[in-house]
C-alpha cells in the first residue's frame, strides 16, 4: 500500500459515515409513524450532497500521481469532513411525536450547511492549483463563480422561491461538471 491508497483509505471512511448520515435519515424518515411534512429544497439539497460526496470521492483517484505531505494530507482531508458536517445539519436526527416539518428544520440549519457548502467548493475549486498543476484560471472558472454565487444566495435568502430555484441551478451546474468532466474525451 502506497501513501496516497493510506490516505484515500481514512477520507473514504469519512465519506461513507456522510453517505450513512443521508441513508440512515432518508430510512428513518421513511420508517416514521409521524407526520412528515416535505420541503422540495431540502429534498433536493440532500440529493445534491450524495450526488457530492459520490463524485467528490471519485475524483479524488486524479490525486493518486502527486508528492503527498501532510499539510497537502489535512487540506485533502477538510472535504469528507464538511460534507459529513452538512449530511448532520441537513438530516434531521430527532423525529418529535407531533410531526417533522422539513421547511423549518431547513431554515434553521441553512445558514450553517450553506456556509459550509460555500467554504467546501471554494477548497475543491483550489485543490487542482493547489495540491496538483492545475492553471489557478481556465474556462471552467466562470461556471465554479456562478456555483459560489448560488450556494451564497442560497445561505442568506429567505425566500421560497429563490430556495427552490437555488438547488436547480445547482444541480445543472452538476450535470455540466460530471459532462465536462467524466465524459467529454479530452
Amino acid at each position: 500500500m502506497d501513501l496516497f491508497e493510506f490516505i484515500l483509505i481514512i477520507t473514504s471512511v469519512v465519506y461513507a459515515l456522510a453517505l450513512a448520515q443521508i441513508l440512515a435519515g432518508i430510512g428513518r424518515l421513511a420508517q416514521s409513524e409521524t407526520t412528515i411534512k416535505y420541503y422540495f429544497p431540502h429534498t433536493a439539497w440532500v440529493a445534491i450532497l450524495f450526488i457530492g460526496i459520490l463524485l467528490t470521492w471519485w475524483a479524488g483517484w486524479e490525486f493518486r500521481g502527486i508528492e503527498w505531505t501532510f499539510a497537502k494530507y489535512v487540506y485533502l482531508f477538510i472535504s469528507p469532513i464538511l460534507f459529513f458536517l452538512m449530511t448532520s445539519l441537513l438530516i434531521p436526527q430527532n423525529l418529535s411525536e407531533s410531526g417533522v416539518d422539513l421547511e423549518q428544520h431547513f431554515n434553521r440549519v441553512r445558514r450553517p450547511t450553506f456556509i459550509s457548502y460555500f467554504v467546501l467548493m471554494v477548497i475543491q475549486f483550489a485543490d487542482g492549483p493547489l495540491l496538483a498543476s492545475e492553471p489557478w484560471w481556465f474556462s471552467g472558472r466562470l461556471p465554479q463563480l456562478a456555483f459560489l454565487a448560488v450556494v451564497a444566495v442560497s445561505a442568506f435568502t429567505t425566500n421560497r422561491r429563490l430556495q427552490t430555484l437555488c438547488p436547480i441551478g445547482v444541480i445543472v451546474f452538476l450535470i455540466y461538471a460530471v459532462v465536462v468532466r467524466f465524459w467529454i474525451p479530452v
